[in-house]
Order: structure tokens, then C-alpha cells, then sequence
């Protein structure tokens, strides 16, 4: 009997409602309070201290009214100071969470703390005394953080604010209940720990859910980042092998290039050390007529050096320098580069001929000059030995190109040799016709930097065409 009678009471106080909300919601601080990430710290600190100052104080209240140790009318009152300790922590918190570069937290508990007394104070004395005043001050505050969660809802649009805002009314429905139906202080005392417990719940199951559904968006944000990373890392890693392998071909290009320049050059300055020997022996022997041929060759051959030298130059500045785009008349470029050949090809303006009118194109006018010069030059003196030499220079717009041509009925050439024709030191045939074997490269060039091709085409004994294209957009119709 006597081990009923003390397990009675214990039964009694564990199964009040409010005994399991207070451990529940101290309980659930603690956890937070253990498991809180760095990230979410600012604001947890304060909504899980709140839980764990409300479940721990309200719990000791309890505890000491069930055991007779402090009568009701004291441990209202002083439930209410450490109650409202936690709400202005709670608040703090709420804060902290949805308005992180908003008021300090700090500042809203202090606030919170340090102004619901006063309103308390300043009720009461304006109602005579009212026992209901800090009960209908924390009511007001609940109003207000409702009323700034549905704000917040508002401009956020996250919905587990307007449900805490829903929450929040709780308190304030229960004062109403209680002033319609003429309840004591006590009584609502002992009955509000319930819609606060509940309302502890909810605030921590739904900044939990908020926090996991950030970090769910956190990480697939990095999963994506990590996955363009990749693509990034590949396409770089495929542009470094591209990168790489045209600079190997570049190196390799300018190794060939260098050794067909030197052995180009060599030949020039080869024979003119040969020729001035052979000058000098004429000299010393008192030929006069050898030693002036032998000058005349030494000639030819400085000549030659120095214009494979202003060839080297010009495909230099026709890789380095973009070009200068300026409309150009075609037809007037061919009249006078056809009156410059003349000095050196009599039949110039007889040989070469206008299949069609020329447009007038958007390209930089040296470098076209350099085109017809070469082409038409080429076209001369490989079919000087023609009489009835003709040269058609004609111009076809297709596909969006204008495509030019420079066509001839001289001696031609193999056409297993076109790979060959535009690269540097290539020769036309095998009669070393002058020339530094660099004027078609040159042309190449010119015509690729201004977005066309270039190309040729020969039947042996019937003549040789060849063609470069520019694009019509960057055309002008004369």
C-alpha cells in the first residue's frame, strides 16, 4: 500500500500534458543544440536555446507546484518572466533565420526583454491592476510576430513561415477563449504550455526541413557545378591537345620553312661568290667583256636574293597584320596593275583581257594588288613564248562568294603538282622560270585572311587557271 501510494503521485505528475511537453521541448533544444551545423549556427543557438530555457523552466515550475513547494499564484508569475526569456530568444532566432542582414538578434532579445514588462506594467496600472495584462502583452507580441511572418512569407514565399504564422495565433485564440469564458489565471496558466509546446515543435521540424531543403539546393548547385566543371576540364584538355599539336606543326613548319629559306638564299649568294671569282679572273686577264658578263650575273643574282628577302617580308606582314578592309574597284586594280606588268611584259594590255565586269569588294587593297600582280605576272612569264598569248580575268558570284579567276592558254602545268604550288619555294615546272617560289604563298595568305580559298586547275599545253573566292558580305556590287 505504501508503494502505491508514492508511485501514485509519480504517475500523476509524468502524465501531465504539461510535465511531457516541458522534457519534450528541452529535449528537442538539446539535440539541436548538439547536432547544429556551423552554417546554421547563428540561428539555431537562439531557437534551440529558447526551446531548452522553456522546457527546462517551465518543467522545474511544474515539478515544484506538484510538490507542494511553491504555491500557484507565485509560480505564475514567475513561470511568465522565464517564459517570456524564452519567447524574446525565440524571436531573436526567427530573426536571425529569415532576415539574416536585418536587425541583430541580439538587439530583438533585448528588446523583447526588456519592453514586454513595461508594457505589462504600463496595462496594468492603465486597467487598475488587471490580472490579465502579461498574459495579454505576450498575446500581442504573438500577434505582431504573426503578422511579420505573413510579411515575410510575402516577400520570401516559403510556406512553412505562414504556417508558424498560423502557429503563432495559438496563444492569442487560447486569451480570447479564456476572456469569454471568464477563465482564472491559474487555469490559463496551466493550459498555455500546450500551444507553446506544439509551437516549439513545429518551429524546429520546419527550420530543419528548411535547412535540408537549402542544402538539397546547395548540392545539386554543386553536383552541376562539379559536372560543368568536368565538361569544362575535358573540352580544355581537348583544346591544350589541339593547341599543342598545332603548335608542333607550327614548329615543325617554321624548322621546314627555316631550312628552305637557307637553302634557297644559299644558292643566290652562292653564285654570286662564284660569279665575282670568275669576274675577278677576267679582270686580272684583262678581259673586260668576261668580267662585265660575270658582273651582270652577280647582278641578276642580288636580284634575286633581295626580292626573295621582300617576299619573306611581305608573307611576314600578311600573317601578322590583320587587314585593312577598304572598297576596292576590282576592274580599276586591273587596269593598273596590267600598266605596271607592261613595263616588264610589253604584251600586257594585249594578253590580258575582261571576261565580265568587276564588283567592287570590302578587302584590303595592298594585299589584293599582290593577288592580281602575281597571278596575272605569272600568266605573262610563263607564256611569253606565246604570241597569241590570252589571259581572261573573270568574276561569278556562287554561293555566297565572289569567286575570281585568272585563266590562260600558255604552256601549263602538271596537275599532280597542284598540292605543291602554294607552298613556300614551290616552282610552276621544272625550267626554273625566275621568281622566289614564295608569290603564290603569299597569295594563299592574303586571300585565307580575308575568309576565301584559293585554288588551280591545268591541262599541259592548254593553259592554267587559277581561282580565289571573298565573301559577298563583305562585297560591294560596282
Amino acid at each position: 500500500m505504501e508503494e502505491a501510494f508514492v508511485t501514485h503521485p509519480v504517475l500523476i505528475f509524468f502524465s501531465d500534458i504539461r510535465t511531457l511537453s516541458t522534457i519534450l521541448i528541452a529535449m528537442l533544444g538539446m539535440t539541436f543544440l548538439a547536432y547544429a551545423s556551423p552554417r546554421s549556427w547563428s540561428y539555431v543557438k537562439w531557437l534551440a536555446g529558447s526551446a531548452l530555457v522553456f522546457g527546462v523552466t517551465q518543467g522545474l515550475l511544474v515539478s515544484v507546484d506538484a510538490m507542494g513547494w511553491i504555491s500557484g499564484e507565485v509560480a505564475g508569475p514567475v513561470g511568465s518572466l522565464m517564459g517570456l526569456g524564452a519567447m524574446a530568444a525565440l524571436f531573436a532566432g526567427l530573426q536571425a533565420c529569415f532576415v539574416p542582414r536585418g536587425i541583430p538578434p541580439v538587439r530583438v532579445f533585448v528588446g523583447v526583454l526588456l519592453g514586454a514588462p513595461v508594457l505589462v506594467v504600463g496595462m496594468s496600472a492603465w486597467l487598475n491592476g488587471w490580472a490579465f495584462a502579461a498574459p495579454a502583452v505576450i498575446a500581442l507580441l504573438f500577434l505582431l510576430a504573426a503578422g511579420w511572418l505573413v510579411w515575410i512569407w510575402s516577400r520570401d514565399g516559403w510556406g512553412g513561415q505562414l504556417v508558424l504564422a498560423v502557429l503563432f495565433l495559438g496563444y492569442p485564440l487560447l486569451f480570447a477563449v479564456a476572456m469569454v469564458s471568464d477563465m482564472s489565471l491559474l487555469q490559463f496558466r496551466r493550459v498555455t504550455p500546450l500551444p507553446v509546446s506544439i509551437g516549439y515543435v513545429f518551429v524546429m521540424t520546419l527550420i530543419l526541413q528548411r535547412d535540408s531543403q537549402i542544402l538539397a539546393r546547395e548540392l545539386r548547385e554543386r553536383v552541376r557545378a562539379e559536372q560543368a566543371l568536368q565538361q569544362l576540364t575535358g573540352s580544355l584538355e581537348e583544346i591544350v591537345r589541339n593547341r599543342t599539336q598545332q603548335l608542333e606543326e607550327i614548329i615543325q613548319g617554321l624548322r621546314s620553312f627555316a631550312g628552305m629559306v637557307s637553302h634557297d638564299l644559299r644558292g643566290p649568294l652562292r653564285n654570286a661568290a662564284g660569279l665575282a671569282d670568275m669576274a675577278l679572273e677576267e679582270h686580272r686577264a684583262g678581259n673586260a667583256a668576261g668580267a662585265e658578263r660575270s658582273l651582270e650575273l652577280i647582278r641578276r643574282e642580288a636580284q634575286r636574293a633581295s626580292n626573295m628577302v621582300n617576299d619573306l617580308l611581305t608573307l611576314a606582314k600578311v600573317d601578322e597584320e590583320p587587314p585593312a578592309p577598304e572598297p576596292v574597284d576590282m576592274q580599276a586594280l586591273l587596269r593598273d596593275c596590267v600598266q605596271s606588268l607592261a613595263v616588264q611584259f610589253p604584251q600586257a594590255p594585249e594578253a590580258v583581257q575582261e571576261a565580265a565586269p568587276l564588283p567592287v569588294v570590302q578587302a584590303d587593297a595592298g594585299l589584293m594588288r599582290h593577288v592580281l600582280m602575281n597571278l596575272l605576272g605569272n600568266a605573262l612569264k610563263f607564256g611569253a613564248e606565246r604570241r597569241d598569248l590570252h589571259i581572261a580575268l573573270d568574276a561569278k558570284e556562287e554561293d555566297g562568294f565572289w569567286r575570281f579567276s585568272v585563266a590562260d592558254n600558255g604552256p601549263g602545268f602538271d596537275p599532280a603538282k597542284i598540292g605543291e604550288l602554294f607552298k613556300p619555294f614551290s616552282r610552276l615546272d621544272e625550267r626554273q622560270v625566275g621568281g622566289t617560289g614564295l608569290g603564290l604563298t603569299v597569295v594563299k595568305r592574303a586571300v585565307e585572311r580575308h575568309g576565301g580559298t584559293v585554288g588551280a586547275s591545268s591541262t599541259p599545253g592548254q593553259g592554267a587557271a587559277f581561282w580565289w573566292t571573298l565573301p559577298c558580305n563583305t562585297a560591294l556590287q560596282g
